[in-house]
């Protein structure tokens, strides 16, 4: 069993509830529950997950199994215990072609999923945990073909990578903002916001370079000028990230795109380590002293919420990537 529900066992965490369903499909104006290779025609009744958070086990959360065989809340829940996933409103565990879901497995998609939308609607959520149990899960090695596992795992790279520089452009108080993310859909246009990004990005080393000339110039000390170092070089490495996406677009061999995964975990790898390292020092009093007479040191001090968002989507990135 994953070491992650392992933990979550310990801290008496035995169920969790999840908003979608990967068994839940839409076929034109047909709601279908394909659980364990059926076929069900459902009345759907969207619930929210927190309309469960009274219930702390599985037998608890039983009680709220639905009286009509084809009611579906569009809730599921993962039950640590025995590694499996359940439908809240008819009570069985969900099974997709011939395999059980896994709990450990559903928790890797919704770790996917909190790096991108967290205002999908349910359907979408259930689309992408379907795609995503059958691309990366361990249960489903043999369901794909290598051509689909290819399309979708550059699918999800495309996706979050675009969340990610939105998220990073709107916390980073050096940036002007590239798009928003209730824009996020088929029309928009993921090269151009990710080319915007680069851009801002090239011109951020541009500015480190001389803040670290002036400062050089004025004697600063070694451990300023090595932050400032620091700050240049993450800028760098999210470029590095950036172009290393923008070249997964653009491949068509799935060996080659596991061998740009590998540099773009290793990447992603150095850029947590580099954020780390400047998140420790900003907030040290001798910092926070000298940039109270240095307006572009000053601006630093706002780093906290860019460096909270890099180390939980860059964080992500290893986890889930590292599953290939």
């Amino acid at each position: 069993m994953d070491s992650d529900v392992k933990e979550k066992m310990k801290q008496h965490k035995t169920i969790r509830v999840i908003r979608g369903c990967p068994c839940f499909k839409v076929f034109g104006d047909e709601k279908l529950c394909v659980n364990d290779d059926s076929i069900l025609e459902l009345d759907v009744m969207e619930m929210d997950p927190s309309f469960f958070n009274l219930h702390t086990t599985k037998e608890s959360l039983e009680k709220e199994k639905a009286d009509k065989g084809n009611l579906c809340y569009l809730c599921i829940y993962s039950n640590y215990p025995d590694n499996r996933v359940y439908c809240i409103s008819q009570g069985w565990n969900l099974r997709i072609h011939g395999k059980d879901v896994r709990a450990d497995e559903l928790e890797d998609a919704m770790q996917f999923l909190s790096t991108t939308d967290k205002s999908a609607s349910a359907e979408l959520c259930s689309d992408c945990l379907y795609k995503f149990l059958l691309t990366l899960g361990e249960s489903f090695t043999d369901i794909m073909s290598e051509t689909e596992k290819m399309e979708e795992i550059k699918k999800y790279v495309d996706e979050f990578s675009i969340m990610i520089a939105i998220k990073l452009s709107e916390t980073d108080d050096q940036m002007g903002a590239i798009g928003q993310l209730e824009d996020k859909g088929e029309e928009l246009d993921h090269v151009a916001i990710i080319q915007r990004y680069l851009i801002q990005l090239q011109d951020q080393q541009n500015e480190y370079v001389k803040i670290h000339e002036r400062l050089e110039r004025e004697d600063a000390p070694c451990w300023i000028l090595d932050l400032i170092e620091e700050r240049q070089k993450l800028a760098r490495l999210e470029f590095q990230f950036y172009s290393q996406v923008l070249l997964l677009r653009s491949i068509t061999d799935f060996h080659l795109v596991i061998k740009v995964l590998y540099f773009i975990l290793e990447t992603s790898s150095r850029i947590l380590a580099l954020n780390s390292d400047i998140h420790s020092k900003i907030p040290s009093e001798e910092f926070i002293e000298k940039s109270k007479y240095d307006g572009e040191l000053a601006i630093l001090l706002n780093y906290k919420s860019k460096g909270r968002a890099i180390e939980h989507n860059f964080g992500n990135i290893l986890q889930i990537l590292g599953r290939l």
